[in-house]
C-alpha cells in the first residue's frame, strides 16, 4: 500500500475520531434527476475557534451505464487566519485519482447569505490552479419557512486549459430542517469537450 493512500486512510480515521464530543454539522443532500441520482453530504467538525475538519463526499451513479459514474471524496482540515480568512488542506479521491490540494478561503455571512470563495494548487497527476465559489441565499417567507437558492461553482486551470468545472444550482423551501426543490447539475472535462447534465428534484436535511 503506498503512502499516499495510508495518508488518505489515516485523515479518515482522524475526521472519525475527533468528532465525538465535538460540534458537529451533517449535511446530507440527493438529487434525483433524468441522468443520474447523486448523493452528496458534508460532515464537519468544530474543533475551536480556529480548527475545523471536514468530510465532502459526492456520487454521481447513471441509471443505464457506469460509464459516467462520478466520485469526489475530500478530506480538509481548515484554520482560521483571520476573522474572515481561513487556510485550508486537503487530500481525496476524485475522477481519475488520488489528489491534494493547498487553498485559503474568504468567507462573507449576514443574516440570510453566505458566501465563500477558495483559491489554490491541486495536485492530480500534475499541478492546476483550483478555484470554487458557494453561495447560499434564504430569505424568511413566514411561518418557520425560508426560501433556498444555492450555487456551486468549480474550476480547474492548467497549461492545458479548463481540465476540469463543475455547477450545481439548487432553488427551494426549507421547512425546519428539511429543504426541496428543483436541481441542475453540469459536469465539465477537458475544455468542456464533455459535459454531463442532470437535471431533478432534490431533498436536503440538516442535522
Amino acid at each position: 500500500m503506498g503512502k499516499g493512500k495510508l495518508l488518505f486512510i489515516f485523515l479518515n480515521v482522524l475526521v472519525i475520531g475527533v468528532g465525538f464530543g465535538q460540534e458537529l454539522r451533517f449535511d446530507p443532500d440527493v438529487v434525483l434527476g433524468n441522468r443520474s441520482i447523486t448523493y452528496k453530504h458534508l460532515v464537519k467538525y468544530t474543533l475551536n475557534q480556529k480548527l475545523t475538519v471536514d468530510n465532502l463526499t459526492l456520487f454521481d451513479t447513471e441509471y443505464n451505464t457506469d460509464e459516467n459514474n462520478l466520485f469526489f471524496i475530500r478530506n480538509t482540515v481548515s484554520y482560521s487566519v483571520f476573522k474572515n480568512m481561513s487556510a485550508n488542506a486537503a487530500i481525496g479521491i476524485k475522477n481519475p485519482g488520488a489528489f491534494s490540494t493547498l487553498s485559503m478561503s474568504y468567507t462573507y455571512r449576514s443574516p440570510n447569505f453566505i458566501g465563500i470563495y477558495t483559491v489554490g494548487g491541486t495536485y492530480q497527476k500534475g499541478v492546476s490552479l483550483e478555484q470554487s465559489l458557494v453561495m447560499s441565499y434564504m430569505p424568511v417567507l413566514g411561518k418557520g419557512n425560508r426560501g433556498y437558492l444555492n450555487l456551486l461553482a468549480t474550476a480547474n486551470l492548467n497549461s492545458n486549459g479548463y481540465t476540469r468545472g463543475l455547477q450545481q444550482v439548487k432553488v427551494g423551501i426549507q421547512k425546519d430542517l428539511l429543504t426541496t426543490g428543483i436541481a441542475v447539475n453540469i459536469d465539465q472535462f477537458n475544455n468542456a469537450k464533455r459535459t454531463l447534465t442532470n437535471f431533478g428534484i432534490f431533498f436536503k436535511y440538516n442535522f
